[in-house]
């Protein structure tokens, strides 16, 4: 059911808009510029680089135009008539004004959009690093399951054949019922290792088409990686220097302190210079004594002065700016513990899987030896059905234990990279990773089956299809359905199961 369910969601093709990528250093190259979160955090610094250029207008004079056009009626009351008067009254001016003392308010405006634009800068290096480690880590676990499933595959179908071979056995006595029933369990449980590895898989390739844009069947292959610090102290030398998200946090502590400063400027004198001129036609100074007889026009220059004494308000903002900048201090102490747990954690991943992988690959070539001389026992009577079917089960869990050891190296030094402010796509080389080229499907063990000769036809590599094809496991024919049910009820053979069965 999961087989069948999974594969539409990961048969979808990727969006039109975007072919998909051969190498994950173009994909990489591809997501940074079409990902929306990172198109988001985009917009967000062009927003900050305006803050930036309005708060540097504030060194430069500022000009203003006015004017003004109305219709006025005079009316004498109690008294003659006469100078009554209707007229239209025009009025134009403008005005020219630069600042020369503000409290230093534009300077540190100025100092906090700085600040700002260069945190924004640093979000947007910390959001491309996560999103990029978001796609290696969901390539390589696609990439992981792919194996997971194909050794599931061909332990299915091992123990398929063993179960033929016992019930073979059974029918001349060399068998027991309990070793049939044994190896029908262990096929069983094989068969759903193989619906949850193909599960898993579907639910891997839809995380990777959610973060690339692109079909989770069409996973490019794990690409080499840049250099990664030589020792742990190193590392964290240098995150502290450029992890991108520790960079934010000193910044707009920084922008917190010139706020402080910016607030208090607002408590300060204001001195700026003034001039401009007027043009007065038609009308009058006053409304209630008419008009005057002349236009007329002036032309005004000085200083204004501005001396706040009692603000509440800016007194509020100044306690608010100071709030603001502990914030934003303890959001740095936070930011550099974070950075340092994410260098030490990934470091320490990091060797651990180098040291599982040396150790699973000793185990799977040991592993394969044994089982190589288990099933030749078998054959001698040296061995039981048990010891032959633990160890398939052992050589299975080795291979396990190998690719994700493998997977684990590969996202630890990618989140090494991250945690170090190193991840982007210039860290996304070109070619492959070491140990990460397709390898065809694992040879059939050993273990049950009898060598075939004369067939002409190696069996089928599904390692060069873009995903493992859905196994067959499982799926029973009604026919052989039928058999089944009359073996159940007597003591003959059961019916030989498709299972596992290599097609000619």
């Amino acid at each position: 059911m999961f087989a069948v369910g999974a594969t539409p969601l990961l048969a979808q093709s990727a969006s039109p808009a975007i072919a998909p990528s051969s190498t994950m250093a173009a994909l990489a190259r591809q997501v940074v510029i079409s990902n929306p979160e990172i198109a988001a955090q985009r917009h967000q610094v062009r927003i900050a680089a305006a803050r930036l250029q309005a708060a540097e207008a504030g060194y430069l004079p500022t000009i203003e135009a006015n004017g003004t056009v109305q219709r006025r009626e005079i009316d004498i009351k109690n008294g003659s008539t006469t100078n009554d008067a209707r007229y239209t009254a025009g009025q134009a001016g403008i005005e020219a004004r630069l600042r020369f003392y503000d409290g230093d308010r534009t300077y540190n405006a100025v100092r906090i959009a700085k600040a700002e634009l260069e945190a924004a800068s640093a979000g947007l290096d910390a959001t491309t690093s996560d999103i990029l480690l978001e796609l290696l880590t969901s390539a390589a676990d696609v990439h992981l399951n792919r194996k997971i499933l194909q050794y599931s595959e061909a332990q299915s179908e091992a123990i398929a054949e063993q179960l033929r071979a016992t019930s073979r056995r059974l029918e001349f006595g060399e068998a027991t019922r309990t070793d049939e029933e044994l190896a029908r369990a262990r096929l069983a449980t094989a068969q759903a290792g193989v619906l949850a590895a193909t599960e898993q898989l579907s639910i891997d390739g839809l995380r990777f088409r959610n973060v690339s844009g692109q079909s989770g069947t069409i996973v490019p292959s794990l690409p080499p990686l840049a250099a990664v610090p030589s020792s742990l102290a190193a590392a964290q030398k240098l995150a502290l220097d450029a992890a991108p998200r520790l960079r934010a946090a000193r910044l707009n502590a920084q922008a917190g302190k010139s706020g402080v400063k910016f607030a208090t400027g607002a408590l300060l004198p204001q001195l700026d210079a003034v001039s401009g001129y007027d043009y007065l036609t038609g009308g009058a100074a006053n409304t209630f004594t008419g008009r005057y007889p002349d236009d007329r026009s002036s032309l005004y220059y000085g200083l204004e002065l501005r001396v706040p004494i009692f603000l509440p308000r800016d007194h509020a903002e100044v306690r608010r700016a100071r709030a603001v900048r502990d914030q934003r201090l303890s959001q740095t102490d936070i930011a550099l513990q974070t950075v340092v747990e994410d260098v030490a954690g990934a470091w320490t991943r990091w060797q651990s899987a180098k040291s599982t992988i040396n150790a699973a690959q000793a185990a799977v070539a040991a592993t394969q030896e044994a089982a190589e001389g288990i099933k030749k026992e078998a054959v001698g009577g040296n061995r039981t059905l048990t010891d032959v079917l633990n160890a398939q089960n052992e050589l299975l869990n080795a291979r396990v234990t190998l690719e994700r050891a493998l997977r684990n190296e590969f996202v630890a030094r990618a989140s090494l990279l991250a945690a170090t402010g190193q991840l982007d796509t210039k860290a996304i080389l070109d070619g492959r990773c070491c140990g990460t080229d397709p390898e065809g499907r694992p040879a059939m063990s050993p273990l049950g089956r009898t060598a075939m000769s004369g067939t002409g036809k190696a069996p089928a590599d599904p390692g060069g299809a873009p995903r493992p094809q859905i196994s067959s496991l499982g799926q029973i024919k009604d026919r052989d359905v039928a058999d089944m049910a009359a073996a159940t009820g007597n003591s003959a053979r059961p019916a030989s199961s498709a299972l596992g069965r290599k097609l000619n």
